[in-house]
């Protein structure tokens, strides 16, 4: 190691001195560290043959509606999936010539968390971290905060596709029909507020969080059974007949009736916000 800067440059910077660093490196740690703040972050060669998360819910949910017994065939042929994806990411860590970039990858991939405990996504979450983070790991926080939202992993990991505004076709419906006091779930507004942006004492109360969640009503995947025909692809879909109607209130700020593009104006506020 030539001096404390190219150690400071592996090191903070990046994921540890491994073999050949030193010749990456060369006379300009700073350069060297500079050099790899490229938005948009394309996504590596190693990890680019790998399945797509809609293709393995729409793969799943084919297989689950089939009641053929091809469901455990397609378990088993996903948990291949990413048990090879992990191995391929771990490598890429090792020998990769841009080591700042799997630094951040792996940063934002523990502030924007999801849980292989929760069976539905547990081997889609490398596709999650290769779309919805990698891409905007030295790009914009508000676009990086919008694609983890709408990601499937994300709605399906803290339940949002069965969350269904009291007052929207789906949910007074439930209600009516089964009893419910609420069909209403503040997981992933909870989640958003807490955790992803302002933080346990970013000022919000209650209240906002039940408003978020109203909005967040209607955010789900391709994956479900919904009544109709409508096709099994397993990307991000708004239902609207699960979307509460009508305007709502976060910090104090009005934002009206809009359908999915509430939740894109709540979550650009949201990023700009000075405790985020």
């Amino acid at each position: 190691m030539r001096d404390i800067d190219s150690f400071t440059a592996l090191n903070r910077f990046g994921m540890g001195a491994g073999p050949g660093d030193e010749a990456l490196i060369g006379d300009d740690p700073r350069g060297f560290v500079q050099a790899q703040v490229r938005p948009p972050v394309a996504v590596p060669a190693e990890l680019a043959g790998f399945s797509s998360s809609a293709a393995m819910i729409r793969d799943y949910a084919v297989a689950r509606r089939a009641r053929d017994g091809s469901i455990q065939q397609v378990n088993r042929s996903q948990f291949a999936l990413f048990r090879d994806e992990v191995l391929a990411a771990t490598a890429l860590v090792v020998a990769t010539p841009t080591p700042l970039v799997e630094r951040m990858v792996r940063f934002w991939s523990n502030h924007f968390t999801v849980s292989r405990s929760r069976g539905p996504i547990a081997n889609m979450i490398p596709a999650y971290e290769r779309e919805a983070i990698r891409p905007h790991v030295f790009g914009r926080f508000a676009d990086m905060l919008k694609a983890v939202v709408r990601h499937p992993c994300m709605l399906i990991y803290l339940d949002n596709p069965s969350s269904m505004g009291p007052n929207s076709v789906s949910g007074a419906g439930r209600i009516r029909r089964q009893g419910l006091e609420t069909t209403l779930n503040e997981n992933l507004a909870r989640e958003v507020l807490e955790l992803h942006t302002l933080g346990v004492d970013g000022g919000y109360a209650q209240e906002d969080v039940i408003q978020f969640a109203l909005a967040l009503t209607g955010w789900s995947h391709g994956g479900l059974r919904r009544g109709g025909d409508e096709e099994i692809h397993g990307g991000f879909v708004f239902v609207r007949r699960q979307h509460e109607p009508g305007p709502k209130t976060i910090l104090g700020r009005l934002y009206p009736e809009d359908g999915e593009a509430e939740v894109l104006h709540i979550l650009d506020d949201l990023a700009r916000h000075p405790a985020t």
